[in-house]
């Protein structure tokens, strides 16, 4: 085997030095089978496999636009079993995925290698065009078959009684060591795949031992309860604890995190208009969408309230720039819901509005509860002001408000609208809030100016300068725009009733 590796390097380095890879580059669709090009290297690949009676096949290959690895010049004598220009390879050995990755570098598979065409063990070396660029790989076939007859030739010169003794034992004890080693191994690594949590890997594993086979039943009865558990608890927490070999336990510590709140406007006398079993339906599909929205962003789902989502950036795992993946799962969220909303218009149902409030800031996270039951969760008060500005859609007829925190990371990578100094409900103190509005990078400049212009004239409302706030805001001011017709009755009611020196603009806010 190691005599027949090195030859086959040695054939695939200098037939790939005979290939033009000019030529090469130029033949890229079917039709160019017939041109002179075509000609010309299948000519050169066929005086490659004169060279040695034993190569079974020699072509070449490339990558195309998709990243698959196709068949350009095949050699095969019989033409009626050639692989056609462009045809895909099946299965991509490590020795091919190599030679591509380096480039520069003649690979010879270690193992025999099966596909359509047979079992082999082969070669590959990189050829190019004159200015030196990569074009492509020369492949050359040994069968299995030429291989195994060297090996026996060789082996009955050392001594044919032994080869037949050695022959016979080894189909013995392969025989009766995979009765019991190949169902064993399927079980280890069926075990192996649980302990990475991948609960979708299926196993066919039988055997004539009982134990084994319980062994089997009962590793996919764990499966199945895995698969159970963790559709109650975020996924990520079952992962750990098994990795870690943990026992879930009452603990808790203060991160920074991002947390997330999302609720359906006036979902209560939606489900008063809908059947119970059609209103699930719709219901679970809604969270699905929230909820692949927010995985997609790194985020964790902690819990569903009815019809509320409350997630989490930044536990368990540690995540950088969290609060811009909360922004970006939320305007995911907006973008999805409106085809969301298409599909119930035809199914006659009203539409789901969404409002989410987002606040980071440090939090008690980890397990709560008891000993015999455990909720993973964060509390304090910035997961409460994260609730309290979900709320504050309502108010303000917004569908995402994020606090200042969260704006002062973000700013430079979303379009965001400062809407007003806010004491919630229960807080003396007013914080920033922002109605998020898009990516930065998906924002034309129109959009950009007009939020500009929004932002500068609340910073004018704030330093008391109310009439040339007012004109701003009466000249954005675009059919029902609730903000601005808010603000400018604000500002007229300052003008003319100026409130104390010492107000600094917060607006308490009474309900939830």
């Amino acid at each position: 085997m190691k005599s027949i590796r090195s030859q086959l390097h040695d054939i695939a380095g200098v037939g790939a030095l005979h290939l033009s890879g000019d030529l090469h580059s130029r033949i890229i669709n079917e039709e160019d089978a017939e041109t002179k090009e075509f000609a010309v290297l299948l000519g050169e690949i066929n005086n490659i496999r004169a060279i040695n009676p034993e190569i079974k096949y020699a072509y070449t290959l490339r990558r195309n636009e998709n990243g698959d690895v196709v068949f350009v010049v095949d050699s095969d004598p019989d033409t009626n079993e050639r692989a056609a220009i462009g045809y895909k390879m099946s299965e991509i050995t490590p020795a091919i995925e190599e030679a591509f990755s380096t480039k520069r570098s003649i690979m010879v598979e270690t193992e025999y290698y099966t596909d359509e065409w047979g079992t082999f063990i082969s070669g590959y070396a990189p050829f190019y065009t004159k200015d030196g660029r990569f074009e492509g790989l020369l492949g050359i076939d040994i069968t299995a078959d030429t291989v195994k007859k060297h090996q026996i030739k060789n082996m009955l010169i050392i001594s044919a009684v032994s080869f037949l003794v050695a022959f016979f034992s080894v189909l013995l004890s392969l025989y009766v060591s995979g009765k019991i080693t190949r169902p064993v191994a399927e079980v280890t690594a069926d075990m192996t795949e649980i302990q990475k949590f991948n609960l979708e890997h299926t196993a066919s594993i039988y055997s004539r031992i009982f134990e084994i086979n319980e062994m089997a039943r009962a590793l996919e009865n764990m499966k199945k309860s895995l698969r159970s558990f963790k559709k109650y608890v975020p996924s990520e927490l079952v992962a750990d604890l098994i990795r870690l070999n943990k026992e879930a336990v009452l603990e808790a510590e203060k991160k920074e995190i991002t947390v997330f709140f999302s609720d359906i406007a006036g979902f209560t006398s939606i489900s008063e208009k809908i059947p119970p079993e059609l209103l699930s339906r719709t219901l679970g599909d809604y969270l699905s969408f929230i909820t692949k929205t927010i995985l997609r962003q790194q985020g964790t789902v902690d819990k569903f309230i009815g019809d509320a989502v409350m997630a989490l950036w930044g536990a368990p795992h540690k995540l950088s720039g969290h609060e811009l993946y909360a922004c970006r799962a939320a305007l995911e969220c907006r973008a999805g819901l409106e085809k969301f909303n298409l599909i119930l218009a035809e199914k006659k149902i009203p539409a789901f509005l969404t409002r989410i409030g987002i606040n980071i800031g440090e939090a008690i996270v980890g397990n709560m509860g008891y000993e015999e039951r455990l909720s993973y969760t964060a509390i304090g008060d910035n997961v409460n002001l994260a609730s309290r500005l979900e709320g504050l859609n309502k108010f303000y007829h917004t569908d995402i408000i994020i606090s200042g925190a969260v704006y002062e990371k973000v700013c430079k990578s979303v379009l965001a609208k400062f809407i007003d100094i806010a004491a919630v409900k229960g807080k003396n103190h007013g914080i920033r809030i922002y109605e998020l509005v898009s990516m930065l990078d998906q924002a034309d400049s129109r959009q950009q100016q007009r939020i500009c212009r929004y932002n500068e004239a609340m910073e004018l409302y704030l330093n008391r300068k109310w009439q040339d706030a007012m004109s701003i805001f009466n000249e954005l001011k675009n059919g029902d725009d609730f903000l601005c017709s808010m603000m400018t009755e604000r500002c007229r009611n300052f003008i003319k009733n100026p409130p104390p020196d010492g107000w600094v603009g917060v607006i308490h806010l009474r309900e939830k």
